[in-house]
């Protein structure tokens, strides 16, 4: 019997990561990959000119989702990781900029005395987050259901903190509205932590990282990044994990056209000719999913809205800056501006921009994404104005890079991961052998796709264990 065959349809890291997983765990499996672009990478892409090492798509991960570092360890680009450069980020709101403030997890005071020293609430704000995080209400339970993470947060910190702070941080990582967003799908931890120390206040004062060298006499708030990128760029994973692959076949500029039943296994329709497949995991945009199987009934993924977003990178010569020292700041949904954040490249990696200066901009809210459909010319005009007045004093770029991400980004409304389930569930009995991944389903980061990957690649092995069929 000839050896079994899996096609994976979608080159984006979660793709790239699945064929890695896969064959890991099935030496004999025949794999090809499928990928519609010219490209490997998806989102993943790095401008590397001049000795720039600049991110057009996300830039950094996040530390403790360990599961990327222990990928780009495996594959050898270990001793190519770096940490983010510590400094002040700021808030931006209709007044003008002000410090995040110190000690502050995620936006959550962990430190009320560093708290008291934030110039963006007023005192009678603060004295009310700080009654409410010392004194939580008795009325006060932990969700046993997903609800909005808006709704969860505003009885715990007050809706000044969550207007001013929380929502800007946090909304534009999940493209949502926090009164709509999934507290479940997208920060169980703050329930989790909640629920282990008694309050939201205690609970988030165990995610400080902590300096407990031996000569310190008691532990004390140490500033590390919490971000890890590559010196390389995060362009040389998609590279490494291409090199790494030696039994499947990569195949670029094929789309999938459709998916049908043919002799017990799949036949895919491309643009060359047929394919035809076991097992098939699909890592594409939700859009086309839903197109692909229209056996499967899937009104959850047929309703996930999504939304776009630009990233606007400005090369200056070193002597021009923000007036300000820190690496960025996110903006407040109801300042008067086009971007909804700015990070200074240089001064948050040491290896990105030498002997320049760099501003990488954002675009694109949810609901309000119609900027990043605009021309190039259109786009640059709006942030460079955003930020001259922001900067007060005109700016002139070298170079402008641009980058856009077309209705990639999902919104993780409440119930996300129940609807999830089931649409996987409705999948699975209408198309044996198809799985779904990516960042449609388990989360937007570049650790989130690659679990998303392993934890398919995994699925596959058990359902066929439990078959009692072996696919190598």
């Amino acid at each position: 019997m000839s050896s079994k065959r899996l096609v994976i349809v979608g080159g984006g890291i979660t793709g790239l990561a699945a064929a890695y997983y896969a064959e890991r765990s099935f030496p004999n499996l025949n794999i090809t990959l499928l990928e519609a672009g010219e490209r490997l990478g998806g989102k993943v892409a790095t401008y590397r000119e001049d000795g720039f090492m600049i991110e057009r798509g996300p830039d950094s991960y996040v530390a403790r989702k360990h599961i990327l570092t222990d990928l780009i360890e495996a594959i050898g680009l270990g001793d190519q990781l770096v940490r983010n450069n510590t400094s002040q980020a700021f808030i931006l709101d209709p007044v003008g900029l002000h410090p995040i403030p110190k000690g502050s997890v995620m936006g959550i005071p962990t430190d009320l005395e560093l708290f008291r020293e934030t110039t963006l609430l007023t005192e009678q704000e603060k004295q009310e987050v700080t009654d409410l995080l010392l004194h939580p209400s008795e009325q006060l339970t932990i969700p046993e259901h997903d609800i909005p993470l808006g709704e969860y947060l505003r009885p715990r910190l007050g809706d000044a903190l969550v207007e001013k702070l929380i929502e800007p941080l946090l909304s534009g990582i999940y493209a949502g509205n926090i009164d709509k967003m999934s507290t479940f799908a997208t920060y169980p931890q703050f329930v989790a932590n909640e629920q282990k120390a008694g309050s939201l206040f205690e609970g988030m004062r165990l995610m400080r990282p902590l300096d407990q060298t031996p000569n310190t006499p008691q532990m004390t708030i140490k500033a590390t990044g919490q971000f890890l990128s590559l010196a390389t760029g995060l362009e040389s994973l998609i590279e490494r994990l291409e090199e790494t692959l030696e039994q499947s076949e990569i195949r670029l500029e094929t789309p999938l056209l459709e998916i049908t039943r043919e002799d017990g296994r799949y036949r895919l329709k491309t643009d060359h000719g047929p394919e035809y497949a076991d097992y098939v995991l699909l890592t594409i945009p939700h859009p086309q999913v839903v197109q692909l199987l229209p056996e499967a009934h899937v009104p959850e993924l047929e309703q996930l809205t999504t939304h776009s977003t630009a990233t606007i990178t400005l090369i200056f010569d070193q002597q021009e800056s923000l007036p300000i020292e820190g690496t960025g700041f996110v903006v407040n949904r109801r300042a008067p501006y086009s971007i909804t954040a700015c990070t200074a490249i240089d001064q948050k990696w040491n290896h990105s921009a030498p002997n320049h200066t760099v501003l990488r901009a954002f675009v694109g809210r949810p609901g309000n994404d119609h900027l990043v459909h605009e021309s190039d010319e259109t786009l640059q005009r709006a942030v460079l104005q955003d930020l001259e007045k922001i900067c007060n004093r005109k700016l002139e770029p070298k170079q402008v890079i641009i980058s856009r991400l077309i209705d990639g980004l999902p919104a993780y409304t409440v119930g996300h991961a129940e609807r999830t389930q089931r649409v996987r569930d409705e999948v699975s009995a209408k198309y044996p052998g198809i799985y779904l991944a990516g960042l449609a389903y388990d989360g937007v980061g570049l650790p989130d796709c690659v679990a998303s990957a392993k934890t398919m690649i995994e699925s596959i092995a058990l359902e066929q264990s439990h078959a009692g069929e072996s696919i190598n």
